[in-house]
């Protein structure tokens, strides 16, 4: 599973993300019920992006694909969109969009799964749809998925279509018309890793590409090698500039025949500059054939899917950046997630179920005593002060009232009691308090600055990713809960 945006997109647009997550949610929710091996490979590009291709694009099964299964023939699933972009530029009806402030996007969910029959292939957008009785039996659902994404589609004033083959898996791609952000600055990539250079050695280009995206996401500057002989001739001729390597799995596995000289190579190199080594799995397993290397020789192991927060966590953990967690009053010493947690009452909101399922049961596992509140309203309500929370995590992605406008108003009732307490007017529950917050964390998948400095906008205290990366929250709590009686 893995995710690419080009960067000719925007890294802020003015549209509605609930359509587009339920889309996209859709879409690879079909994808991972009906694929067993290979991938699932969603991809963002702008339109004209797709249009150059399309003239090059041949209807040969391609195998320089993710996982190097082939897939279905993506140039059917793009013909509408060489229709929609037609259109879109030589319509003259009310609704079409100015061209200096929108921006077309295509989005694809690409996988290797079963595919479907060419006879049902008419009917997929048809509500309660089933391929048949025997993929409803094995796989469930309702059918409904696909309509409604083809009627979100509609809302946002675009296109949807597919290419699928049986046996060798189907393409989903949608459009959608946004409109640009205009602010400050284009540039809002995290400046922690500016100046650090990574090598990625994978033989697959097109998952290479993926891992260079995600690193050069976090501001590292990335080169790619196919081979891992490439990689140890750097080493012996000293022109390696990267402090990062970041080695596949299969790429490590495929060219075995050198890993012996690596390592010895990586035994005698005792430079406190020496590079450091990643492997990148892609099970819930260390590396098969690579574990016992990776733990005699200090290679980190990251697994996939690739995500920015759990990268951000590996490589500041590679560089020594989270030897010591700073507290506003000193250092951390080697206190736990559970001591720090233990016995605090936590607030956790969120409108997914699931999620606030997980985030309560990980908050648990370290002791807490955790409330639950799937809106932004009842948080609010929860939160009016006095009240015997020692913290809450917030969502900032929610219907009605997102996490950063709750937070808002939840300041304002906190002003609001500390002006009482200034003017000897508190209840007498804060008879001992001398200024009453609640630390906010947001709980958020992005970790682009802009997200920071929209927290930080909304009187929130810091974020945290979903799911939890533990040395993220461990520094983040630690802020608050370095001892029993800092808790205000």
């Amino acid at each position: 599973l893995a995710v690419y945006v080009s960067d000719q997109v925007p890294q802020i647009l003015i549209g509605d993300p609930g359509r587009i997550r339920q889309i996209i949610t859709n879409l690879v929710g079909n994808s991972i019920k009906f694929t067993e091996r290979g991938h699932i490979y969603l991809t963002v590009h702008v339109v004209e992006e797709v249009m150059s291709c399309l003239e090059v694009e041949t209807g040969i099964q391609n195998t320089n694909t993710l996982s190097g299964y082939p897939v279905a023939n993506r140039r059917r699933s793009w013909e509408s969109i060489r229709l929609f972009n037609r259109e879109l530029h030589s319509s003259e009806k009310s609704f079409a969009p100015i061209a200096s402030d929108s921006i077309s996007l295509v989005i694809s969910v690409e996988d290797t799964g079963v595919g479907i029959p060419f006879e049902a292939q008419s009917r997929v957008f048809t509500p309660f749809m089933q391929v048949g009785p025997s993929i409803a039996r094995i796989h469930g659902g309702t059918g409904i998925g696909l309509s409604i994404s083809k009627c979100l589609v509609g809302l946002m004033k675009g296109e949807i279509g597919f290419a699928s083959k049986p046996h060798v898996g189907s393409t989903f791609t949608f459009t959608a018309v946004l409109m640009r952000a205009h602010c400050k600055g284009n540039d809002i990539k995290s400046s922690e890793f500016k100046g650090i250079n990574a090598l990625v050695v994978d033989h697959r280009p097109v998952r290479a590409k993926v891992t260079k995206y995600h690193l050069q996401r976090l501001g590292v500057k990335t080169e790619l090698t196919a081979e891992l002989n490439q990689f140890i001739s750097k080493l012996n001729s000293g022109s390696l500039t990267a402090k990062l390597v970041l080695i596949d799995k299969e790429t490590w596995l495929k060219e075995s025949h050198c890993t012996p000289l690596l390592v010895n190579k990586l035994r005698n190199n005792d430079k406190p500059d020496s590079p450091k080594l990643f492997l990148l799995g892609s099970s819930a397993s260390s590396p098969k054939g690579g574990s016992d290397t990776s733990r005699e020789h200090n290679l980190n192991v990251i697994m996939k899917p690739l995500r920015a927060s759990m990268l951000q966590v590996s490589l500041r953990r590679a560089l020594g950046g989270v030897d010591k967690v700073h507290c506003r009053n000193g250092v951390v010493g080697n206190s736990t997630l559970g001591s720090l947690l233990h016995k605090k009452q936590i607030i956790v909101v969120d409108d997914n179920i699931v999620n606030l399922k997980v985030a309560a049961g990980a908050l648990k596992k370290y002791g807490a005593e955790v409330t639950c509140a799937d809106s932004g309203k009842k948080a609010i309500t929860l939160l009016k002060p006095p009240h015997n929370f020692d913290a809450c995590f917030m969502d900032i992605q929610m219907p009605e009232m997102d996490g950063f406008e709750a937070t808002r108003r939840i300041r304002v009732m906190e002003r609001d009691l500390n002006e009482r307490i200034e003017r000897g007017e508190a209840p007498p529950e804060c008879a001992s308090i001398q200024r009453w917050r609640t630390p906010i964390l947001a709980m958020t998948a992005d970790v682009i600055q802009a997200t920071h400095e929209e927290c930080l906008k909304s009187e929130m205290d810091g974020y945290v990713s979903k799911p939890f990366e533990g040395e993220q929250l461990y520094s983040e709590v630690a802020r608050f809960f370095q001892n029993h009686d800092q808790v205000e």
